[in-house]
């Protein structure tokens, strides 16, 4: 048995459309010969539960959410959660980049998300609002998500929330900026997944297509698709065309 992650956006699902039908007949061959397959993801619970029920082929044997801050087993059963501690929350909600009305401010819990300032890309019904009063009072806060111009932006204002808060971490995808503990990325949460369920010691095959997927790249040696950008294609092991081909090469 072999068990292979994919991010979503970007990776599995082109940005801006629905996820390739070859992905999912090879999802489904790759699970029918008795291997695993699941999601690694920036996004929260809600929201990748949101984005994959539509597609009632697609059968996940596991979800790693958040940037590796929470992972699920098939069942929907927790097996981490890498939360924020209160007080280090406060203090980031306090800062002056995060309250900065320019950008959009999203708090994720372990299931669900909220907004302080919403994305205007994300449809206001899955993301109801709340005030920072509201989000400090909430008991799992495990990432803070914010929107800015360009990559660059978001790398100089997660480096400076880590120098103030060593406990914080930034994941970047695009021009967005996901502020996890330090530990918390998708290769350590991959990892996490793995020591608490029952595939301990199996293979796992990862492949993703931007800078907060280059932690389980490294970690586990894996591949990206040929949209990604040079240094994702320098970091892989190998550049697939899709997520399908990279488990019909790999069965």
């Amino acid at each position: 048995m072999k068990i292979a992650a994919t991010d979503y956006d970007g990776t599995l699902c082109p940005i801006g459309e629905s996820i390739p039908e070859e992905n999912i007949q090879a999802i489904k061959a790759w699970q029918a010969a008795g291997n695993k397959f699941g999601i690694a993801t920036g996004r929260g619970l809600s929201l990748i539960r949101e984005a994959v029920e539509k597609y009632e082929d697609l059968k996940l044997d596991f979800l790693v959410c958040n940037n590796g801050a929470v992972s699920l087993d098939e069942q929907g059963n927790m097996m981490h959660c890498q939360a924020i501690t209160p007080d280090v929350l406060r203090g980031l909600l306090s800062m002056d980049v995060v309250q900065d009305e320019r950008y959009s401010l999203l708090v994720f819990t372990a299931h669900k998300v909220y907004s302080i300032r919403p994305n205007p890309l994300i449809p206001i019904e899955l993301i109801p609002p709340i005030s920072v009063e509201q989000a400090l009072q909430l008991s799992d806060v495990v990432q803070i998500s914010m929107k800015f111009t360009t990559p660059e932006e978001a790398q100089q204002v997660s480096d400076d929330i880590h120098a103030k808060y060593p406990s914080l971490g930034g994941n970047i995808n695009r021009s967005y900026l996901d502020i996890n503990d330090v530990l918390s990325d998708k290769g350590w949460g991959l990892q996490k997944m793995l020591d608490s369920g029952a595939w301990k010691g199996k293979e796992l095959l990862v492949i993703g297509d931007d800078k907060n997927d280059l932690p389980m790249i490294e970690r586990f040696h894996g591949f990206t698709v040929a949209t990604a950008k040079p240094f994702m294609q320098e970091a892989a092991a190998k550049v697939y065309d899709t997520v399908g081909a990279m488990l019909l090469d790999n069965m």
